[in-house]
Order: structure tokens, then sequence, then C-alpha cells
């Protein structure tokens, strides 16, 4: 397993929370952390989303690897980097501060999957609410086949929701296929923010028994996590 952390520039501080070294008058409080760590499995690619410019040349840079030894032509390989770069400001724009893409081997099947990791600030003026508010809230929402529960992972207690998605028929992407999720809702200690871990895969028919080993992978890889100072 290899470590990744937040990048700099984008911290899950809180930013009304006063600096360590300055004197406060509440010499109880606790600042929140500042930083996570997180294992991934070796071989999962990471994309720092801290820079527009930086984070289009790492992906031209992995979609150029993983296509070396295939016969994509320039279209496709234009179209894949063109649509991990759209996945890459989306993220960005939804609070988003790392992405993981993995090209796995399972049993010889390959596979693939990616992790978003995302930090959640409320609104100013807002209630943020707990854990088992955001629980019943994605219950009340949630399709037939949605697990939400509550679980404790070593970092503390989170909400994991696990859900199958299904493309519209008139998906402008022309996605095709179902892709399993796995929503990993953790609270920032000390701080109205949430840590947001999103994991998914593509169940595409030679995967579909994968997906199940897949799940427990990223399970695991979330209890990895750990707040830093």
């Amino acid at each position: 397993m290899t470590d990744g952390r937040a990048p700099g520039g984008r911290t899950i501080r809180d930013p009304r929370a006063r600096d360590a070294a300055t004197p406060t008058t509440t010499p109880t409080h606790v600042p929140p952390p500042s930083d996570y760590r997180l294992a991934v499995p070796d071989g999962w690619e990471r994309i720092v989303l801290d820079n527009p410019e930086r984070w289009t040349h790492r992906v031209d840079k992995l979609v150029k690897r993983g296509l070396r030894r295939t016969q994509a032509t320039p279209q496709l390989e234009a179209a894949l980097a063109e649509r991990m770069r759209a996945q890459a400001e989306a993220a960005y724009a939804n609070g988003g501060v790392e992405m993981y893409f993995a090209q796995l081997v399972l049993g010889q099947v390959p596979v693939s999957a990616g992790l978003v990791v995302t930090v959640l600030r409320p609104a100013p003026g807002t209630d943020p609410g707990d854990l088992a508010d955001i629980a019943r809230s994605l219950a009340v929402r949630a399709a037939e086949n949605d697990d939400v529960t509550l679980v404790d992972l070593p970092a503390g207690p989170a909400v994991r929701h696990r859900y199958l998605r299904r493309p519209a028929p008139d998906d402008p992407d022309g996605n095709k296929l179902a892709v399993a999720h796995l929503d990993v809702h953790l609270a920032v200690p000390h701080s109205d923010q949430r840590l947001l871990l999103s994991f998914s895969t593509p169940t595409a028919p030679p995967m579909e028994p994968l997906v199940e080993a897949l799940v427990t992978l990223f399970d695991s890889v979330a209890r990895t996590l750990q707040w830093m100072a």
C-alpha cells in the first residue's frame, strides 16, 4: 500500500480556527486536523486537485502510459483524457482535493476503480448536522438496493453508503455501464466539516462477480484513514 496525503493549499483545517501557536482565551480548545493520511494499493495513480494546469498535465501522462501497449487511436486517447479532465474539474468544483485511478487485474480479469476525496464545508450560517442526520437523509432518498449504515472506523464513526447507478439511456457521454459506488462520510474532528471518500467501479459483465471483492478492497482503504495534526 502507498500513502496519500491531502495536498497543500486545500487543507481540512477549519479556517475559523486560530493557529495552535496563537494564545487563546480557551486553553482547552482543540484545533481540527490540518491533514489526513490514506493508504491505497500499489498501482493506484494519484491526481492532486490543486491546480488545473498541473492536473491536466498529469492526466495526459496517465492516459498515454495506460494506452501505451494498446492499439488505441489518437482520437480515443484524446477522448479519454478529456473525460478524465472533466471528472477532475467536477470533483474540484465540489470540494475534491485528490483523485485516484486504478487499472487492476483480479483473477485474469482487468478491472478499473476510482476514488475521489472531497472536503465538504457547510454553507455559512447553516447547521451541518451530525452523521446520523446524513444517514437519515441518504436513507430517505435511497433506491431499493441502496445500503446505508453507521459504522465505526479507526478514524472515527462514519456513514457507509453502498449503491448502484445506471446511466440514463440518453447519457451525453454514451455511457452504457452501471457503476457500483461506495461512499464513506466521516466527520472531521473538532470541526463542522466532513470528509467524503467516494469509491466507484464499472460493472461490465466480466466484472460483476468481482464487485464484492472490490467493495471489500474499498472498505479496507477507508479503514486506513488517519487524521494528522
